[in-house]
């Protein structure tokens, strides 16, 4: 049986980017953009708001930017490989990217793989942003996909809860 979670509703004025999908233990999500880098920037907010964080930060101090790269050999491994580093950045570290640049690229001239880079600026999550937290273990490989939609792009991604 899906045990029914109480979530913080966090107040936006735009759609959120993802919807949650059933699946039997673990939380099953699917995430839209209209293009391949909208759909990366779609899940580093998605995964903020599932773990009960705000997406964006609202902070408005400087915060020195960081090089982030993330390699893999698809697509799908690139983005279960952010995701994971970004959970485990704000679980065990109490950080969250506040996001400036995000680039895809895929193995060029016919050669697989697939290229992330992040820049932006990491924030110390307070007390009150860590106590309304989703527990959230890991970003898994399962059924992981990402698509080519009529309407731009897709990727299901299921989380260990």
């Amino acid at each position: 049986m899906r045990q029914k979670l109480d979530l913080p509703v966090m107040k936006t004025d735009r759609k959120a980017p993802f919807r949650e999908l059933d699946h039997t233990a673990d939380l099953r999500v699917e995430i839209r953009g209209k293009d391949e880098q909208g759909l990366f920037r779609n899940a580093v907010e998605s995964l903020y708001l599932l773990l009960g964080l705000p997406a964006v930060s609202d902070r408005r101090e400087a915060v020195p930017a960081e090089r982030l790269e993330i390699k893999g050999q698809d697509p799908e491994e690139a983005l279960v490989v952010l995701l994971g580093e970004l959970l485990y950045r704000a679980t065990a570290e109490r950080q969250r990217l506040n996001l400036q640049e995000l680039s895809v690229r895929r193995g060029e001239e016919g050669a697989e793989g697939c290229r992330v880079v992040v820049r932006g600026g990491w924030e110390t999550l307070t007390d009150g942003e860590m106590a309304g937290q989703r527990e959230i273990k890991a970003v898994t490989y399962h059924d992981v996909q990402i698509r080519r939609t009529k309407r731009g792009w897709a990727a299901r991604v299921v989380m260990d809860l």
